[in-house]
Order: structure tokens, then sequence, then C-alpha cells
């Protein structure tokens, strides 16, 4: 399920707790548009400060820096008080997305008592809730509680991709094709909704086979999903994959791979929002193109591919081609740019 040697490394690189953290407000509230319940609409989002991810605390995913949000000395009480906060802020939005830089459905991360507390203040408040988990939360005696709450729900599952191998020695997951399979049939016997997401482009896979990964990933997952989230990578703080990018030995993939993957997926209900879009640590091409990320977003929100579509036709892909087939080839996804400004300042093994 793991390479041990690979999870021991990304486990020295979290650094350890800030306890200087105010533990009865969450990590950060904000609206967004987003199309849960299948058409574009203002979405509350909410990232609740809790112990963190099990995950996390035995090892770490390669990309994952969401345990710089977290804090070791939250209780139940604070948590209350978070749920407090996000009531008094939603106004008049009625979807609600939630985020705990772990798994929602977590009792260690949220307990039960903490979870029902959510759900009756937000009963009558909102229409419906997205909330995160990883497979192993996928369980009846967990799902039937919340059911009872009778709260439109879809639950979001990070697949990241259907490829075991990647997931061991690229993702360091911890999970496998067969366990979210298994979680997202149980879903669907229990008429809950999934969105799953998928990682575009890991560490120490090449653009060209993470964008054949995202494609054959997307096929298999289709079946159990309401939505699929295409997520480019985004280097996160203490993670490995921002260790490879410091050093120059990692590329965020470009908005041209992303582009080409929507519109080869159109028939699917996939969906892509980049964090950090047109910025260094995130999906981007060489030239600035805000254009093309405005397509990506507006096309992911309406389901309609065709303007991307258009508009992707009249780009010259030369270069972008040429670097996709040279990067095939390089066992690193390097970013020539930063590889040479920083062969001077540190060593690329040390």
């Amino acid at each position: 399920m793991i390479e041990r040697d690979y999870s021991l490394h990304i486990k020295d690189l979290i650094p350890d707790h800030n306890k200087n953290k105010d533990v009865n407000k969450p990590v950060s509230i904000w609206k967004e548009m987003d199309r849960v319940r299948g058409y574009p609409e203002k979405t509350m989002v909410c990232i609740f400060r809790t112990t963190g991810c099990a995950w996390y605390k035995f090892t770490a995913c390669s990309m994952c820096g969401y345990f710089n949000d977290t804090s070791p000395d939250i209780v139940d009480e604070n948590l209350m008080k978070q749920v407090d906060i996000l009531y008094d802020s939603l106004n008049d939005v009625r979807v609600l997305k939630i985020f705990t830089s772990g798994s929602f459905l977590d009792p260690h991360e949220v307990h039960p008592e903490v979870r029902d507390y959510f759900f009756e203040r937000m009963k009558g408040k909102v229409d419906k809730i997205l909330v995160e988990s990883r497979t192993e939360y996928i369980r009846k005696d967990i799902l039937d509680p919340i059911k009872r709450h009778k709260i439109d729900l879809r639950i979001a599952i990070g697949l990241e991709s259907a490829d075991d191998y990647i997931m061991k020695y690229s993702v360091n997951k911890g999970s496998t094709l067969k366990k979210f399979i298994d979680a997202a049939q149980l879903l669907k016997n229990e008429n809950v909704e999934l969105r799953t997401y998928l990682l575009f482009k890991p560490p120490f896979i090449s653009e060209k086979l993470a964008i054949e990964d995202v494609k054959n990933s997307v096929k298999i997952a289709a079946p159990y999903s309401a939505d699929i989230s295409i997520n480019p990578m985004n280097i996160q703080k203490n993670t490995m994959v921002e260790k490879l990018w410091r050093k120059g030995l990692y590329r965020p993939p470009r908005l041209y791979s992303l582009a080409k993957i929507l519109i080869d997926l159109k028939e699917y209900p996939v969906l892509s929002y980049p964090t950090g879009g047109n910025r260094e640590r995130g999906a981007h091409n060489d030239k600035f193109d805000q254009k093309l990320l405005n397509l990506i977003l507006n096309s992911s929100l309406e389901h309609n591919f065709d303007e991307l579509e258009e508009y992707y036709n009249t780009l010259n892909l030369e270069d972008y081609n040429y670097d996709m087939e040279l990067e095939d080839k390089l066992f690193f996804q390097s970013d020539y740019g930063l590889l040479v400004n920083r062969l001077s300042k540190s060593s690329i093994f040390y």
C-alpha cells in the first residue's frame, strides 16, 4: 500500500505543530462559484481547523500541505464555535462546501457529536452540503446518522489516480482503486452523491503520461460520480512536491494540457478550478494566458467546452508539443528556468 522509505521521507518534511493558532475560528471562509447542484451558483466554502488528517499523522501524501492549517489543541467546543461562525456568515447562500484538512467523516477528527451539531445548525439554512472523506470512513455506520438529518449531501473522495502504482510510488495516498470503488459503490447504494477528485501530474511521471492517466481515471470513476474534479498540481508548503520544485526538478502542469483533457473528456461530468492558475506554483504555460484560464473556469461551471475548444484550436502549440515529448524522455519533470537559476545555490541531490 505504501513504499516505506518514500513515506518516511515525506513524513520528515512535515514541521512541528504551530500552536499559535485561533482554535475557535475556521482557517478560512469565502464564497465562490460551483455547480454542486448541476448548475453554476454561489457557494460558501469553509475550512474548519481540526487536529488534521489521520493519514498525515502516519506519513502524508506527496503533494498535500493541509497539515499546515491544523492544531493539536482542538476539542469539540472549539469546532462547535467554528460552526457558529460559519452559520453567521452564510447569509443567503444555499450551498456549502466543507473542508477540514482531513476527513469530515473521520470520527476521531470530527466527533459524531460535532457532526450532529453541524447538521442541526445547517438544517433549513442550506439546501446542499459537500464534505470530503478518505475511503476508510465511507461506512454505513457513519452514513446512517448523517442521513437522518435529511440534508442533501455530496461526498468528495480523492481517488487521485486509478493507477495503484502511481498512488503508491508517486502520491503516497495509502489507498487503492479497489478501496475507492468499494466506497463509491456504497455511496451509490445509499443514494449519496459522489464527487471524485483526480490529481493531474503527480511527481515522477511526465506530463504526457499524466494526461493519459487522468483520461483513464475519469473513465473508471465516471460510473460512480456525480462529477469529477480534475485538480492540477499546485505547490504546497513542506511537501515532497515543493522540495522537488524548489530544486527545479518538478514543473506544475501546463494549462494547455488541462484544456485538452477537458475538451477530450467533455462527454463526462468533468470540471476543473485550478488552484494557483497562471502562477508559478500552479498550472501555467510558459507564456501568460488569462483568457485560457478564464475559459477553463467558465467551461467547467457551465459544462460546455465549445468556446474553450474553439480558442484552443487557434493556439500555436509547437513549443508545447516539443516540451511534452522531451519531458516524457526524462526521469524528472524539470522546470528548466528554476533549475538553471538554482544550480549555483543548492545541490540537486541533497
